[in-house]
């Protein structure tokens, strides 16, 4: 009778340092095999749990020898998020503990940890807050706008002929002038103590 080569277990034990585990088959008797290595795609090291259910592929010299490639998703392992177009990419050992997220029908992508909710990149670049200092005027977003950077404390403005510049390069202001408040303009106030000479005739 032919072996079969894939097979689905469950996590027995992890070794963490080798990167490996040994699996159960419940069908097998819950007979245990040796240590297996786990599948690692682009060196992404994420060890499976005790106990998840995993698929397994036995190499065609015997049922001792296999590669764990995984976990999968089934009604018991259901994805945290799902949907057409939707990219999420689990790093806690629960579902929602922390995460990266993309989903097309917003366009933002999201990240989580224990300790920050659910943020956008844009919210982590401050994207939102400069919406407030910045007016956009081409056709396509950044093409042409005039933005304010308060923690620059400088106004720029940009155009597909000049590129971006800043308010201070236009005046030919140094670093030093920038820091200058202009010279108050002169009152046009006569002072009350002075003569301004006889008006008439």
């Amino acid at each position: 009778m032919t072996e079969r080569l894939i097979r689905i277990g469950k996590v027995s034990t992890v070794d963490y340092e080798t990167g490996m585990v040994s699996v159960t088959y419940k069908e097998m008797d819950e007979d245990t095999t040796s240590k297996f290595p786990v599948f690692s795609m682009a060196d992404v090291y994420k060890m499976p749990l005790v106990g998840q259910e995993i698929l397994v592929l036995h190499l065609p010299t015997g049922q001792a020898a296999g590669v764990v490639l995984g976990k999968m998703w089934n009604t018991v392992n259901t994805p945290r998020k799902a949907g057409e177009h939707v990219y999420s990419q689990e790093f806690g050992d629960e579902p929602d503990e922390a995460y990266m997220e993309y989903d097309a029908a917003d366009g933002d992508l999201k990240f989580k940890d224990k300790n920050t909710g659910p943020v956008t990149l844009a919210q982590l670049l401050g994207l939102g807050e400069m919406d407030r200092y910045r007016k956009e005027f081409g056709d396509e977003k950044g093409e042409a706008y005039i933005e304010y950077r308060p923690a620059e404390g400088r106004m720029y403005f940009k155009d597909k002929r000049a590129g971006l510049v800043s308010l201070s390069q236009i005046l030919g202001l140094s670093p030093e002038d920038e820091l200058k408040d202009p010279e108050p303009a002169p009152d046009p106030t006569p002072d009350p103590g002075t003569d301004q000479g006889q008006i008439g005739g």
